[in-house]
């Protein structure tokens, strides 16, 4: 339990530590000489997922198993309209939801260093939108 009697899946602060961690294990491997690209994409997508929820949690929502960025995504306008300007971006996550864990969901050579790149940027975004919209605080 959290100090506030919650279980840590519960608390936004718990879901927001999970995504960065991810999000900065995707940024590390793309350093290296030969990054693992479908595991950038993969972390790039978990990351923006557990934002996105770490965000609707914050605003009272109850914890639903989707790793669907779009879907989060709505739920999250339904808070502040903002959300619907990434909705576009967050489709293209949705590629990485398996894509990274089982072989033969995407060919190998499908996913390089730009879908990579593409997919770290697109979460860092999520990542500052979130974290803008929770400083701000409810209904600002």
């Amino acid at each position: 339990m959290t100090e506030s009697g919650r279980r840590p899946v519960e608390t936004p602060k718990e879901w927001l530590r999970f995504a960065d961690e991810n999000l900065r294990v995707a940024e590390h491997e793309l350093a290296y000489e030969i990054p693992a690209y479908h595991t950038v994409c993969f972390l790039a997508q978990s990351a923006a997922e557990k934002f996105l929820k770490g965000y609707l949690i914050a605003q009272g929502w109850k914890l639903q198993r989707t790793h669907d960025i779009v879907a989060l995504l709505g739920m999250c306008v339904d808070y502040d309209g903002a959300f619907a300007d990434l909705m576009e971006r967050g489709a293209v996550l949705n590629e990485y939801i398996v894509a990274g864990r089982y072989p033969g969901d995407l060919s190998f050579e499908s996913i390089g260093r730009g879908e990579a790149e593409e997919a770290v940027s697109i979460a860092q975004l999520i990542k500052a939108t979130v974290l803008e919209k929770l400083a701000k605080g409810p209904g600002e």
